[in-house]
């Protein structure tokens, strides 16, 4: 294995400046421990705290404030060193104006910022609250007051979230209420305009229209016998002459009711459109050419039609009878018009029933939220009796801070090792500065680099062959003794 020639120049040049490294590393070690002496001891307390959980069973009384252990040392964190906090400190440990105490309240809280420290364990819900300070006496004391400070601070904090969630929800679920009052008014009022248009009315009103219908045909009926009377009597009044009856009362001639009867259907057939050569028409006006001849010939022509008392009856029945068509017509009119405010009604009942059934859906909707609202309103209320109570999930403090003996800075090992490291790296600076400036030869690999020729001969250094030959003669006459 061949030497590394750089390697073996570095290892000459220390062990020949040896002293120049050893000295500033010694200084450095002294100059260490005066300062680790007159550097000021902090000293740290810690005061845990944990979640105790609901101590009234959940099954019983439901909690409303729900929380994680990290979210809750977030909020800690941030209140903390807050201006309430900081006056409570200090109205309890009066810490401004002591000796290398704060001078006012914006110190301490500055002084309380960097000297704080928390550190949580959301799986075994817990906090460690750690306070670093000059006097251990005050370091476990600012930890024990500001852990009791927040945790009271958070069961005020949760009655009042409890509280004004309770208030928020029964906000919530009046509204709902409100609103569900507002669409069941809305129907009833709109059940009440349109009774007869939704669909459960639907077959009330088919029979209705039937109904109708019914009575309608019935009275067209009524006033087509009605007609069909008042027609006979006007022939009865067109038959001219009357003829004496028996026991001396006056009838007319049956032929002059047979002549207008066979007029009449004459009128209609032509109505119809028929001619003369129609077999219906033609035998018509044979028959009353031929009642014409015989009434011509037949008995006196000098009655006086006005003055039968047959005839003013046969006036006063067809009277009647057109009293009662115009009665029947008039309620035929009535019936009329409540059909067509019947069918009205059917065409409008798929409209109305869609804006029925929407307003319901509504309704349901609404009723949904507001057992909602019912149930989450009775959550909160129990969940502020859980918080009214101090029985809901709270901290509580495990371990309180003690005056801590030792303090854990400064630390000496460090300061020892900072010391070592400064002087023995400030004295091989001073090595590799008086290396450069010094231009002699130390070796003779030195000597033969400059020349660039072979050395033939070396010169001894005597004083250390005399000196290895004395160390050597010191270690034999050791290991005779």
């Amino acid at each position: 294995m061949q030497n590394n020639p750089l390697l073996k120049e570095y290892l000459d040049i220390a062990f020949r400046r040896r002293w120049w490294i050893i000295l500033p590393a010694l200084l450095g070690i002294l100059f260490a421990t005066l300062l680790y002496v007159r550097f000021p001891k902090l000293y740290k307390a810690t005061t845990r705290a944990h979640i105790k959980p609901q101590t009234i069973s959940k099954a019983l009384l439901s909690p409303i404030v729900e929380f994680q252990a990290t979210e809750l040392v977030n909020s800690l964190n941030a209140e903390l060193t807050s201006e309430k906090n900081v006056q409570d400190l200090e109205s309890r440990l009066k810490l401004i104006g002591t000796p290398k105490g704060p001078r006012d309240q914006a110190e301490l809280a500055r002084r309380l910022d960097g000297a704080i420290e928390l550190n949580a364990n959301p799986r075994n819900r817990y906090f460690d609250l750690t306070v670093t300070w000059e006097d251990p006496r005050i370091a476990a004391n600012i930890a024990n007051e500001l852990a009791d400070i927040y945790i009271r601070r958070t069961e005020t904090t949760r009655q009042s979230l409890a509280s004004g969630t309770l208030d928020k929800l029964t906000k919530i679920r009046e509204d709902a209420e409100s609103r569900l009052g507002d669409i069941q008014r809305q129907i009833d009022q709109f059940q009440g305009q349109h009774k007869f248009e939704v669909d459960a009315y639907r077959d009330t009103n088919l029979q209705r229209l039937a109904a109708v219908r019914a009575e309608i045909d019935r009275i067209d009926g009524r006033v087509r016998g009605f007609e069909d009377d008042i027609r006979r009597f006007q022939l009865e009044l067109q038959s001219g002459p009357t003829l004496p009856g028996p026991g001396g009362t006056v009838v007319v001639d049956p032929r002059t009711i047979e002549l207008a009867r066979l007029r009449q259907e004459l009128a209609d057939q032509i109505g119809l459109g028929r001619t003369d050569m129609h077999p219906e028409v033609k035998t018509r006006k044979d028959r009353i050419a031929l009642l014409e001849q015989q009434i011509a010939g037949g008995g006196p022509s000098d009655a006086t039609p006005a003055s039968d008392p047959a005839r003013a009856r046969v006036e006063l029945e067809i009277e009647r009878l057109r009293r009662e068509i115009s009665a029947d017509n008039a309620k035929r009119a009535q019936l009329v018009a409540e059909a067509g405010m019947i069918q009205s009604q059917l065409e409008r009942t798929p409209d109305r029933e869609s804006a029925l059934q929407s307003m319901l859906q509504i309704r349901d909707r609404l009723e949904s939220e507001y057992r909602d609202a019912q149930q989450k309103e009775r959550d909160a209320r129990e969940g502020e009796m859980v918080e009214d109570f101090k029985q809901g999930e709270r901290f509580e403090i495990l371990n309180k801070a003690r005056e801590p003996k030792d303090p854990f800075w400064p630390d000496l090992r460090f300061f020892l090792l900072m010391g070592l490291a400064v002087g023995a790296g400030l004295g091989i600076a001073l090595v590799l500065l008086l290396e450069v400036f010094d231009q002699s030869f130390k070796s003779e690999e030195q000597l033969a680099a400059a020349i660039d020729l072979p050395i033939l001969a070396v010169i001894p250094d005597l004083t250390r062959v005399e000196s290895k030959s004395r160390r050597r003669g010191a270690r034999q006459a050791k290991g005779a003794a």
